[in-house]
């Protein structure tokens, strides 16, 4: 095993030139998967247009604050074949990413993995023939060490099939490993869906007596945009939580520019609404964004900024 200092130079000679050298990390709080509010950000885009990977480390390095990064997203295309994105996830590819994971981690951030997204199939596939793709899945979450599983179901799925892997999950992995979900915010309080999941009924059915909520799923990085709900208010946030759901639960998902999709709301939008939300409820469960590569595009030139203004938002 690397030591960190080997990490951190592993992952400052893949990147590009423009990488900042990360020779020591400073170290981010120690936090429980019930502490609140989190800084969740979401990375699918890892390169930039020279195809260089991007530095991770920045986010630490920059003081940004984060408290989560979450790797998207995972897609099963046969038992023996896993891609992160368009590429094996097994693959020399990804050598410079996993020294930057594992940098992240030792200065006290968690790194998790997402499977799904609008590419349909990985979810079907689990379904169908649990045994054939469980095994590899758990694999790529020991073999990298990490920290949580993110479910971004887009598609029709049983929700036997959502219980059983969570259970499994939980189950192989312990009751520190930290399990999400995805869902639109329309979804969560009896509205529009992505999918045919019930995540009312889901979240009622995937139950731990070994954690300390009850709940195999953590919190939910619920998706308040593309028509699905509003982050420019407080309204959508409100339903959800009318609806019967815990605020420490319930992450509010935004995109990082406006290039990541439609509802996309400033700087300045976001930090109103964050604050009436924490005056609201002193429980909320933060933010999470979508995603790393486009983030800030809107309000600055540096991913890293965005991140550190939502910080500051959420720290006010």
């Amino acid at each position: 095993m690397f030591s960190k200092s080997l990490n951190i130079l592993a992952a400052t000679l893949a990147c590009s030139s423009l990488c900042q050298p990360a020779l020591s990390l400073p170290t981010v709080e120690k936090r429980d998967n019930a502490a609140t509010p989190r800084n969740v950000l979401y990375v699918q885009t890892f390169t930039d247009s020279n195809n260089n990977f991007y530095n991770l480390t920045d986010l630490v390095t920059q003081s940004t604050g984060i408290t989560h990064v979450i790797l998207a997203s995972l897609h099963l295309d046969s038992p023996t074949e896993l891609h992160l994105n368009d590429n094996d996830i097994t693959s020399s590819y990804w050598d410079p990413l996993w020294p930057m994971v594992s940098s992240l981690q030792s200065s006290g951030v968690k790194v998790m993995l997402m499977m799904g997204g609008a590419a349909a199939g990985s979810w079907a596939n689990i379904a169908s023939d649990f045994d054939s793709y469980y095994p590899p899945i758990l694999k790529v979450l020991q073999d990298h060490s990490l920290d949580g599983f993110d479910f971004d179901v887009e598609e029709d799925v049983s929700q036997d099939a959502l219980v059983q892997l969570a259970q499994q999950l939980d189950s192989d992995l312990g009751t520190d490993f930290i399990i999400t979900g995805a869902p639109v915010a329309s979804a969560m309080s009896g509205g529009g869906n992505l999918d045919n999941v019930d995540w009312a009924s889901l979240d009622a059915a995937a139950t731990s007596s070994n954690r300390p909520n009850g709940k195999l799923f953590n919190w939910y990085n619920t998706q308040f945009y593309d028509g699905w709900g509003d982050a420019s208010s407080t309204g959508s946030y409100d339903s959800i939580i009318s609806a019967g759901w815990d605020a420490s639960r319930i992450v509010l998902g935004v995109l990082t520019s406006g290039g990541e999709g439609s509802g996309y709301d400033d700087l300045s939008t976001l930090s109103s609404t964050i604050s009436s939300l924490k005056s609201s409820y002193s429980n909320f469960g933060g933010i999470s964004g979508w995603e790393y590569g486009g983030a800030g595009s809107s309000d600055s030139d540096d991913p890293n900024q965005w991140v550190a203004a939502i910080s500051a938002a959420l720290s006010s």
